[in-house]
């Protein structure tokens, strides 16, 4: 990329009109692979029918949802979920890598446990929110979605969340710590440079009193390579 890359933000409106997927397409033709408008939709239903009840949905956030949620929602609080954790452990070509050099985003994985946020969406509007988040979250289907045990201040909450496919191959099964820091280091994309996402997460959950520490591990490691490369 050159030196006048400018990254397109993820926001209402570049999900609304797919530019991130129309630039996936044009970049990379035939061997983009972003789903289709009618495959987004079917998968969505699949877990949330058009005429389910919307009146207590809940969406769990581990990542960009935390700092940069878009998605309406009328309540949100801190949880914790079990059986999964946060991970760097899918590759990226668009949002925050490219062809030539991929770059990893968030994803949960299987094992141990996660906090993060759960948003309840407005009942009303519940239904189009979570079309714009699948035009987010699926676009390459590189997750699951999947229904969670949220654990709040409030009880229990049934929340989805996305997971990793480890079926998709952008799957990346554990490396060496070395690569995951390199890789975060040096890797951008249409939305971005990849440890620009790392920051701006781990600032999101630390504004919410939520300590990770495998995230500050990261973050340090990747500000200190930055650093020796200026």
């Amino acid at each position: 990329m050159n030196k006048r890359f400018k990254a397109t933000p993820i926001t209402r409106k570049t999900l609304q009109n797919w530019s991130v997927a129309k630039m996936a397409r044009e970049r990379d033709g035939s061997e983009a692979t972003v789903a289709s408008e009618y495959k987004l939709l079917q998968s969505r239903r699949y877990m949330v029918p058009d005429d389910a009840d919307c009146s207590d949905l809940w969406v769990f956030g581990y990542g960009s949802l935390i700092f940069n949620p878009i998605i309406a929602h009328d309540q949100r609080l801190i949880a914790r979920i079990h059986g999964y954790h946060r991970r760097f452990c899918l590759w990226t070509k668009i949002g925050r890598g490219s062809p030539e050099y991929p770059g990893l985003v968030l994803s949960l994985d299987h094992g141990g446990s996660c906090v993060g946020l759960a948003y309840r969406l407005e009942p009303d509007t519940a239904i189009a929110e979570l079309d714009l988040l699948w035009r987010r979250e699926m676009l390459t289907l590189s997750y699951n979605a999947r229904w969670l045990q949220l654990q709040t201040c409030e009880g229990i909450k049934r929340g989805l969340g996305f997971v990793a496919n480890p079926k998709s191959p952008a799957y990346a099964p554990p490396m060496p710590f070395e690569t995951t820091v390199n890789t975060v280091a040096e890797a951008r994309g249409f939305n971005g440079h990849c440890y620009d996402y790392l920051f701006d997460t781990l600032a999101g959950i630390k504004e919410y009193g939520i300590y990770d520490a495998a995230m500050e591990k990261l973050a340090n490691a990747v500000s200190q390579r930055l650093a020796s490369t200026k």
